[in-house]
């Protein structure tokens, strides 16, 4: 099967290199075949990343926008969506199936206009003849005129698999039918995944240089101040544990986490010495997953670090700045109360906060993984269903 991957353009974004990697792994022990997989990215060494965390040769790297024509511009979709003008490329004709990897890119956390024109596309390819599949999404409210538009549009894709519950009963509501929930992808194991033991040497804190942006109050030396006051806490209440600090986003330049990384700890390794690590360097996931393993806990202000904290069943603090928290680590896994929003708390709110989970951690600790342990056996059956479901579609 010759299949066109949507949404992992970018192996530096450690959560979207999960969720490609697991798909394209997963998929052809679900088929026991070497299927072909056309991944649209900027740069080649995407490509070669996802090949050495697979094992698999057969991913190709193909331009961004490949299945429309070159020079297709945003209002190009509107004018072939209405059939006055072909932006169909010659791709299309080599493609049995569209994959569209999750993310909460339709939702309207961060504007109306992408969902909207995103929608407008995949109509386009299904209109085509190609078979369209969304998979581990978290989507919606939309507003205004957006919720009937949306509603038409997304009913006419094949089939959409929703990652938690508050979108799930958003779109039954809504009234679409093509729709069911699976999980996270980045809920399975990684093929490279190592079993570490249970030795606790460290505390793994992903900090984001995205998330003050969306914050109540969205200053960046408060932000940065708030970090420093969660460090010491910690290091305070664990002086013989060790702290790392990993950046689980390296690009685009904007979104890097090495940013903020890097600046926490210039000021806190004179402080803390040898008790402090930094990785800031180019990884994989599992490498990634090889620390957390190793860990009391975790803190994030990035999603998919928590995703595998819970996969690992290692207690994760999340320092959250969308929607897709609250369906998958609140909703999906009962842990709503080691969620931080930083969208709703004050810098006051959020130190009080994690103060307290802070303290109950332990307390609670062997109840969360409790919780995460009975959910993460029904993972790997929910998305082996899905996957096989998915398998079958050109049927």
């Amino acid at each position: 099967m010759n299949i066109y991957l949507y949404n992992c353009p970018n192996t530096f974004n450690y959560g979207s290199m999960m969720m490609g990697e697991n798909f394209i792994s997963y998929f052809n022990k679900i088929t026991s075949e070497k299927n072909k997989y056309y991944v649209e990215t900027d740069e080649k060494i995407n490509v070669i990343r996802l090949q050495e965390a697979t094992g698999i040769n057969e991913i190709y790297p193909v331009p961004m926008n490949s299945l429309f024509k070159d020079g297709t511009q945003k209002y190009d979709y509107i004018y072939s969506y209405l059939k006055l003008k072909n932006i169909n490329s010659d791709l299309i004709t080599k493609i049995d199936l569209v994959v569209i990897l999750g993310g909460d890119d339709f939702t309207e956390d961060y504007g109306w206009k992408p969902p909207v024109i995103n929608a407008i596309r995949f109509n386009i390819l299904k209109r085509a003849g190609l078979k369209i599949v969304m998979v581990g999404q978290t989507m919606g409210p939309y507003n205004s005129f957006r919720k009937p538009v949306m509603k038409y549009l997304l009913s006419k894709i094949d089939k959409i698999y929703l990652r938690d519950p508050i979108t799930s009963n958003y779109l039954n509501e809504c009234g679409l039918k093509n729709i069911a929930i699976t999980d996270d992808l980045a809920l399975l194991s990684l093929t490279r995944q190592e079993v570490k033991g249970r030795i606790k040497e460290y505390i793994t804190y992903c900090p984001s240089e995205l998330i003050y942006r969306f914050s109540k109050e969205g200053d960046r030396q408060d932000w940065i101040n708030f970090n420093l006051f969660m460090i010491d806490k910690i290091m305070e209440k664990y002086p013989n544990k060790k702290m790392v600090l990993l950046a689980h986003v390296l690009k685009p330049e904007q979104s890097d986490d090495r940013i903020i990384v890097n600046e926490l700890y210039g000021i806190v390794k004179h402080k803390y010495e040898d008790k402090i690590i930094i990785e800031n360097n180019e990884m994989y996931p599992y490498e990634v997953r090889n620390y957390i393993q190793q860990s009391i806990f975790t803190i994030s202000s990035r999603m998919h670090p928590v995703i595998s904290s819970i996969q690992c069943e290692i207690p994760a603090i999340a320092l959250a700045y969308s929607s897709k928290y609250w369906g998958i680590i609140g909703e999906r896994y009962g842990l709503s109360d080691y969620i931080i929003d930083v969208r709703h708390l004050t810098y006051i709110e959020m130190k009080q906060k994690f103060t307290k989970l802070l303290n109950n951690i332990e307390l609670e600790y062997e109840h969360v993984q409790q919780k995460m342990g009975d959910k993460n056996k029904l993972v790997n059956k929910t998305i082996m269903k899905t996957l096989k479901e998915i398998s079958n579609i050109n049927n």
